[in-house]
């Protein structure tokens, strides 16, 4: 059948969108250009600002047990949190929460690891300039562009079909002005629905050299490339069913779109494929507790269990990759220290992070513990002792192998890794 007039117009158009800032948009998928390295990062963003301190609580911290007479874990009874091996802080006995438990055998297997104390050296207690903050790599001015977009550009870009990929609707924070990026939530819709002669009349249109003409080739390339990868034709039609490994399973599936377990699969898919991605990133909200909080129950509880039961799925369904894949976690920033009136707490400071991985040095957690002495507070909350950036610092140089830190995290100062993920050093600058 030859091609319509409509098919082309509509095609032309969904490659041309954005196309204008190098970056090509295909049924609200944005696409870009890359180059690549040899691990892979996943990035996951907790949106709202996570309680850091239920997730790996300080039980016997006289001042958290005065805060919170009822949003505390105990260290008996049936609001026993499980005991951290490995704690920091002299003599304080730190509980994972108990909907967390999915995640105790990754920790106590040494893949898994968490940092307290940490998040952005600067105060900011509001959702939208913190997240910005954070997601930039700053810790108080905006940036242009994102920290996994200066990342991609100092290390020499990437490559394949799909070298980095936002598993949701539009692109985080972190990957503002990149030319390198796919947003989609799934790959269900990851096609360019028409007659089939539309791709190489397509093809032809994107020929030239321009960044426009270069975003649209490579934007049909990639349909074209990863649906052959999974065995449908790249006009679509129905995703096959993925099978997880290693008896892997997703709190959500595939087809609950913008869900954590969704994302994650997507993912998951995406690296089995072997067809480049080297950075993901993906967020989940619903972290934001100021009401009804609950302790073992209810929307905090519900939130750990999705986020443990996942993580221990991609860990387990990434049975053949774990060496070179690295999952780190983040939010904005934590909650108060003092539980309030409608059973939640408020904006705080200091929260956690969580870096997943077979190159991981898990089973300890990481940080300074600064204790939870009125004296010791930021603003009467936990205070930051471990700007986050050095998390990340230390993954990008010792996993992705990018020694320029000054480009990527502007005003860091000092590289100071605290060894949590394997790998050598480099000449940082």
């Amino acid at each position: 059948m030859p091609l319509t007039r409509r098919q082309f117009v509509v095609g032309s158009s969904l490659t041309a969108a954005y196309a204008a800032s190098g970056v090509a948009r295909i049924g609200g998928l944005v696409y870009g250009q890359t180059s690549g390295v040899n691990d892979i990062l996943v990035v996951l963003y907790l949106r709202g600002g996570i309680d850091g301190l239920n997730f790996a609580a300080p039980v016997n911290e006289p001042n958290y047990v005065a805060s919170r007479p009822n949003l505390r874990l105990r260290e008996s009874g049936t609001d026993a949190g499980l005991p951290l091996a490995n704690p920091i802080g002299n003599g304080i006995d730190f509980r994972l929460h108990p909907s967390a438990r999915p995640l105790l055998d990754v920790y106590q297997a040494g893949a898994l690891a968490i940092v307290h104390a940490t998040g952005l050296t600067v105060a900011n207690r509001s959702h939208f300039d913190a997240q910005s903050l954070m997601e930039g790599g700053v810790p108080s001015s905006r940036q242009p562009t994102g920290w996994l977009t200066r990342h991609i550009t100092t290390s020499g870009g990437q490559s394949g079909a799909i070298p980095t990929l936002a598993a949701s609707n539009s692109l985080p924070g972190s990957l503002i002005g990149s030319g390198s990026a796919i947003a989609m939530p799934n790959l269900t819709n990851f096609a360019l629905p028409g007659d089939p002669t539309i791709f190489p009349a397509m093809t032809r249109m994107y020929s030239g050299t321009t960044p426009l003409h270069m975003a649209g080739f490579n934007a049909i390339s990639a349909i074209q490339n990863v649906n052959n990868a999974i065995g449908r034709p790249p006009t679509g039609g129905t995703l096959p069913a993925y099978s997880p490994e290693n008896g892997a399973s997703y709190a959500q599936p595939e087809t609950q779109t913008g869900s954590l377990g969704s994302a994650l699969i997507t993912i998951a898919r995406l690296i089995k494929l072997d067809i480049g991605l080297r950075i993901a990133t993906l967020d989940v909200g619903g972290w934001d507790t100021h009401n009804n909080q609950g302790l073992t129950t209810g929307t905090y509880a519900t939130n750990v269990d999705s986020l443990a039961r996942n993580l221990l799925a991609f860990y387990n369904d990434m049975v053949r990759y774990r060496q070179r894949v690295t999952l780190v976690a983040m939010s904005e920033f934590g909650r108060t220290l003092r539980e309030n009136q409608s059973g939640g707490t408020d904006h705080g400071r200091a929260s956690i992070m969580l870096v997943l991985g077979g190159a991981v040095n898990g089973g300890r957690m990481y940080g300074t513990w600064p204790g939870l002495a009125s004296q010791a507070l930021d603003g009467g909350d936990l205070a930051v002792t471990t700007d986050y950036r050095q998390v990340l610092a230390e993954i990008v140089v010792r996993r992705l192998r990018n020694p320029q830190l000054s480009a990527v995290f502007p005003g860091l100062g000092n590289y100071r890794p605290l060894g949590i993920v394997q790998g050598s050093d480099l000449p940082t600058t």
